[in-house]
């Protein structure tokens, strides 16, 4: 696949056009990229090093200490002892050495472990899907926000327990900059290779005392960050976030000055790119997002915006997840960009709508500013850029196999049979407002559980307002807190529900219990049953209102059910998206009323179930868009896959930008797009070593076609395919 891309690319604004061939050096870390990626890696563990040094801080300091001092220093010895792993290329430094454990490394922790086994652990919630305000450490540097931290302490007076906290946040501040330090040294161990180690190490050395005074710094303190983020303190998803804005002034200053071009920006870009792949494992997601308004409403599109897309295009690896910030005020030129690199086949960008989600953020309290400057998590749930402690997917609620149960339980005596639609319907909601209830009272308990025995003192740093307040990440220190929920399959459930209605309400011809026994037997020898119920009978996601009610009807309830539920005093948000999970929960759920078979993946997102939406993008963009997106900050996708055809000319081009542009302007929350051919997916499964790189949006974020289960590539092949 990679012979065959194209190898520039014009940007607008620039005179001349962008190479999108990378230096040597940095391919050949991508194509070293690339190979690990195909070999099921990375997946950073901690080696026995790291275990034994934790082990050994604990058994010297930590018993007696507040838990934020211990977590604190946990933090510290734990960059303390990652091994780095320095390569020929790189640009961008400080990524730990990722290896899978051996089963000696494994026996060894366990030893570990059993000698000191009351060291204490985070007890759980979500700690990985974290977004670092980089606008205050940027402008700050280390030294400025150890600064900073030294005032609060000091205008804490008497107050024990700030002053403790403001202990622990200089200790993990500190332990960050020694790590800075350890990979400077390390550079400069490396000077008499060549100069550019010399450079590297200059770089370091200055980023972790002073603030970024250019682009490439910048882009270094960035990375230091995420990785300190990640392995020092468990947020294994931490993302570079708004890229376009964040690094703005610097890209602005160094061109003026001369320092840099748009290529040299855009390679530095790619090398933050590659680093961040070659640490995020196999099946998650990280992102970046472009575009999009400020606080006044302007758009913010700049030449980053270009570049970061670019970037993404060079690389052509499993992440970032690129998305652009719609709102109708969008450039035409950054809309035309987006849909040439579309045609490339990449899988990116995604698009979000900025104006559904800026104001459904505000209507959750969040200020206008701080509404227009949110993140995708990972996939697609939102949480605010760099002032929020908001735990996702808490948890993926399985719709369908619900259902199920309903009909199970009238099935087997445990209540009298439903008289229509509506009793049955009823004693859905049941069953799914007490799964919500409990699971919400179980993410209440641990998040105070958290609250009391666990802290975040390095996110503390990092996040507004925990310093101004004088409280932990995870104690109140936030300025937003609320945690997110999934619900999976939420076409199955409407195209079920519509078969029930037919089938046994309105018909009679069958009884509730005989197509439950239906189920159960997955559909064996009533093959042109099934086969009616998905030709004949209506499907959401083909503009036809009979089955659109239903799914309108309870993508209402599910919303509400949620927001009746509090989690540790904060609200719980609902989401509509699935990442691999409708796979994994459809190996769980056996046939159901829609004619899903068993252990056939479940509806991939908001939309249609896969295959399903027969009367074309746009009539699937209206089903998805006849209720209100504007709450669903969990997450919500909508997948469109269109034939190579469709953008191999700029009139199909303009076709297949209505189909996207009409789900927004609807309000559509998410919309993602695969330009790949039925015929080019299944020649991949033949052929894997021939398609290495073939990328493919699943329900969220971006993967190898090759490297996913097998239900995962079918659920793929079975999205219709729309041609011109």
């Amino acid at each position: 696949m990679t012979e065959q891309r194209q190898r520039t690319v014009r940007v607008p604004g620039l005179a001349e056009p962008l190479s999108l061939a990378l230096p040597p050096d940095l391919e050949a870390l991508r194509e070293e990229t690339l190979r690990i990626h195909k070999n099921d890696g990375p997946y950073w563990e901690s080696p026995p090093a790291v275990v034994a040094a934790v082990a050994e801080a604990w058994q010297g300091y930590g018993r007696n200490e507040d838990r934020q001092l211990w977590c604190a220093r946990r933090f510290a010895v734990r960059l303390a002892h990652i091994p780095l792993q320095l390569e020929t290329g790189e640009t961008i430094v400080g990524k730990p050495l990722v290896r899978g454990l051996s089963d000696a490394d494994t026996a060894q922790i366990d030893r570990i472990n059993s000698a000191c086994g009351d060291i204490p652990f985070c007890p759980g919630g979500d700690a990985g899907h974290f977004h670092p305000n980089y606008e205050k450490i940027l402008p700050l540097g280390v030294v400025g926000l150890l600064e900073t931290i030294v005032a609060c302490r000091d205008a804490a007076g008497d107050d024990e327990q700030k002053r403790i906290f403001y202990d622990a946040c200089e200790m993990a501040m500190r332990g960050f900059q020694s790590f800075i330090r350890r990979v400077a040294a390390a550079c400069r161990s490396k000077a008499d290779d060549s100069a550019h180690w010399e450079e590297t190490a200059t770089i370091c050395e200055k980023v972790a005392i002073d603030p970024p005074a250019t682009f490439h710094e910048a882009c270094q303190l960035m990375y230091f960050v995420l990785i300190a983020s990640w392995v020092g303190e468990d947020h294994v998803m931490t993302c570079y976030g708004r890229m376009d804005r964040t690094l703005a002034r610097f890209y602005e200053a160094d061109v003026a000055a001369g320092r840099i071009g748009p290529q040299r920006a855009m390679e530095l870009i790619a090398a933050m790119f590659i680093q961040l792949n070659r640490i995020c494992p196999i099946g998650l997601a990280d992102a970046v997002m472009v575009g999009g308004r400020d606080a006044a409403g302007r758009d913010t599109t700049n030449t980053l915006t270009y570049l970061c897309l670019a970037a993404r295009r060079a690389t052509w690896l499993r992440n970032p997840s690129l998305a652009i910030a719609w709102h109708e005020g969008v450039p035409d030129d950054l809309m035309e960009f987006a849909f040439k690199m579309l045609g490339s086949g990449i899988g990116c960008p995604a698009f979000f709508n900025d104006e559904t989600i800026s104001a459904g953020l505000q209507d959750h309290g969040v200020s206008v500013e701080d509404s227009h400057n949110y993140m995708n998590s990972t996939c697609v749930e939102i949480k605010t850029a760099g002032s929020s402690n908001i735990w996702v997917a808490t948890e993926y609620v399985n719709c369908p196999k619900a259902l199920l149960e309903a009909m199970r339980r009238e099935v087997q005596g445990e209540c009298p049979p439903a008289a229509d639609l509506d009793q049955l319907e009823q004693r859905l909601r049941d069953i799914i407002q007490q799964q919500v209830s409990n699971t919400a009272k179980e993410l209440d308990r641990t998040w105070n559980e958290r609250a009391e025995t666990w802290s975040m003192p390095f996110a503390s740093c990092l996040i507004d307002d925990c310093l101004q307040r004088g409280l932990d990440h995870d104690r109140g220190g936030c300025r937003y807190n609320w945690a997110e929920n999934s619900f999976v399959g939420l076409a199955n459930l409407a195209d079920g529900l519509a078969a029930i209605d037919e089938l046994v309400y309105a018909s009679g011809e069958m009884t509730l219990a005989e197509l439950y026994a239906v189920c159960e037997s997955n559909f064996e020898g009533r093959e042109a049953l099934r086969q009616r119920i998905v030709n004949d009978l209506p499907s959401y996601g083909n503009d036809d209102e009979r089955v659109d009610a239903i799914a309108r009807r309870w993508a209402d309830f599910l919303c509400s059910t949620t927001e009746a539920c509090e989690v540790a005093g904060h609200r719980y948000v609902p989401g509509f998206f699935c990442s691999q999970f409708h796979a994994w929960l459809g190996f769980d759920t056996p046939a159901t009323p829609d004619g899903r078979l068993a252990d056939k993946a479940l509806a991939n997102g908001a939309g249609a179930f896969q295959g399903r939406e027969l009367s074309g993008p746009t009539a699937s963009a209206l089903s998805t868009t006849k209720w209100s997106h504007r709450k669903t900050l969990g997450g919500l996708v909508h997948n469109v896959r269109f034939s190579d055809s469709v953008f191999a000319t700029a009139a199909n081009r303009q076709a297949a930008r209505g189909v996207i542009e009409t789900y927004l302007q609807r309000g559509g929350f998410e919309i993602q797009v695969n330009v790949v051919s039925a015929d080019t997916l299944r020649a991949a499964q033949e052929r894997p070593e021939d398609y290495r790189d073939l990328l493919v949006r699943v329900a969220g974020y971006t993967n190898y076609f090759t490297s996913l289960l097998e239900s995962l590539q079918e659920d793929v092949i079975a999205r219709t395919e729309f041609t011109p």
